[in-house]
């Protein structure tokens, strides 16, 4: 199943969408439709309700219906009338990102990044003024709907919604000199992350780990490795970092940047920055320099 989150401009409300063949539809419109029961309870529209408390309740049944070629154009969404939002609740996921580490480490690193500044498909990507070399960084990224603390992998495994492609954004210049003092990187990265185009629930994908990855600047393609080339899975790590925080249902884990050339790379301003793992879909994204920083202090 493909869940989209996304912004209706003619009503100014966020809505819950599925995805089939590059068209989106309506959640409500589809229940109201089809006559089922969830459309009239409050609260189920917003996306947190629906995706991670009630665990896709009511969606698998309506994507159903969607596979089977009853698709009602009162329920369609014209890429006109909409924003793409993150899938997920930012305002109520803590957003950690894992690695990148050695191949002999033994135990994954992890931090915590901003999750107010996720942002979704085809934004504009505002870089901090003084900032002259931005770059991309291609990841996965898993949405949990279970609390875990202390999990298993197998517990991982079978708390994980779905998956979304997400591109770590990164003022390599700013990165450069905050990792010379020893400092960590959060200027250098909070500043926006992208996550998208959909949540992607692993009944639909099989294992993520062999699925391939692609980089476009400006419609030049670069290659890349496959996905899951890492020190330790995904399961794994994020088991690793319930034995040192309590994870929520809602959480974005950035599962580690993709290997491969595609990876730490400078692009210009204004150019426009599509990253695509396959099955789940592509991200689009243009860094722009932002404004000019307000003094924080007297001097």
């Amino acid at each position: 199943m493909r869940i989209a989150h996304v912004f209706q401009l003619a009503t100014s409300t966020p809505i819950v969408a599925l995805e089939r063949d590059g068209a989106l539809y309506d959640v409500a419109e589809l229940e109201r439709h089809f006559g089922t029961k969830l459309a009239d309870i409050p609260g189920v529209s917003d996306f947190h309700t629906r995706v991670v408390a009630l665990r896709c309740a009511g969606l698998h049944a309506l994507d159903d219906r969607l596979l089977s070629g009853d698709r009602p154009s009162s329920a369609q969404l014209p890429p006109d009338s909409i924003l793409w939002l993150p899938p997920c609740a930012s305002d109520r996921a803590a957003y950690i990102q894992l690695g990148p580490y050695a191949h002999d480490a033994d135990r994954p690193w992890y931090r915590f990044g901003n999750s107010r500044a996720l942002l979704g498909h085809a934004a504009a990507i505002p870089f901090p003024a003084l900032e002259d070399e931005p770059a991309y960084e291609l990841n996965l990224a898993a949405l949990l709907c279970e609390d875990l603390r202390r999990a298993t992998p197998d517990e991982v495994e079978r708390a994980i919604a779905g998956y979304a492609v997400l591109n770590d954004w990164t003022a390599r210049s700013i990165e450069a000199r905050l990792l010379a003092r020893g400092l960590p990187p959060s200027e250098a990265k909070d500043f926006a992350t992208q996550l998208g185009p959909v949540l992607v629930t692993p009944d639909e994908l099989g294992p993520v780990e062999v699925l391939r990855a692609q980089a476009r600047v400006d419609a030049d393609a670069r290659s890349c490795s496959r996905v899951g080339e890492w020190t330790f899975s995904l399961a794994e790590s994020i088991a690793y970092i319930s034995n040192q925080v309590e994870l929520r249902a809602g959480d974005v884990v950035g599962a580690g940047r993709v290997s491969g050339k595609i990876v730490d790379q400078h692009v210009p301003y204004g150019a426009t920055v599509e990253l695509m793992i396959e099955r789940i879909g592509r991200i689009a994204g243009k860094p722009v320099r932002g404004p000019a920083p307000s003094p924080w202090r007297r001097r």
